[in-house]
């Protein structure tokens, strides 16, 4: 079995996206299902950011493109055995680097061939100073506003319910947080333009 500290909870077509640290290596893991890759909600509505959960992986893995974190899920008996406290997670934070590859809110699945596979990541903690605004293009969703390592802004979409719900609330959220982002697989917007992988804040834990 293997003990992960959830630190995203994301939606995603046919259920949510989970990922976390593995408690024991240290290293991101996205478990993932073998059909539609989404989690079930009725298994992820249990899990908490902080939880700590244990669960059966696969001896296989997916050789995904540009999500090197990824396993698939040997069984659905997932258990939660306890938790951890804001201050224990720190030290997992980047924040001395860029975001994920790139100074903006995608990368150009071009960048991966140019850099060996070990250094591909699709998932990465930053603490930050974070303004929560109203989509500029789509009024019914929300983005994170904030600067990376080196000063650059980022506005990327926040797809995590919970905080998702409070901004719909017009509860006050803190500026200090830690965010989880997460790199999705490569998309074509209407078909036409080049292909691109968007980061998007799959995990909030207010400071």
């Amino acid at each position: 079995m293997t003990e992960i500290i959830i630190l995203a909870n994301s939606h995603k077509p046919g259920g949510r996206c989970i990922a976390g640290i593995d408690k024991e290596r240290g290293d991101w893991i996205r478990p993932i299902s073998r059909e539609g890759r989404a989690i079930p909600n009725n298994v992820a509505s249990r899990i908490k950011l902080l939880d700590v959960v244990s669960l059966r992986l696969a001896k296989d893995r997916p050789r995904d493109r540009y999500q090197r974190e990824n396993y698939f899920v040997e069984s659905w008996d997932w258990e939660v055995v306890g938790s951890v406290s804001q201050r224990k997670i720190h030290k997992y934070c980047e924040d001395d680097s860029i975001v994920l590859h790139s100074h903006n809110d995608r990368v150009d699945p071009s960048y991966f061939e140019k850099i060996p596979f070990r250094e591909w990541k699709s998932l990465q903690l930053v603490r930050a100073h974070v303004a929560f605004e109203r989509d500029y293009w789509r009024n019914n969703r929300w983005r994170a506003s904030f600067k990376d390592g080196s000063g650059e802004k980022l506005y990327l979409k926040v797809d995590y319910p919970e905080i998702v719900e409070k901004l719909e609330r017009g509860q006050e959220i803190s500026s200090k947080c830690l965010l989880t982002i997460s790199l999705a697989g490569p998309w074509t917007p209407d078909n036409v333009q080049p292909e691109r992988c968007y980061k998007l804040v799959a995990g909030v834990i207010e400071l």
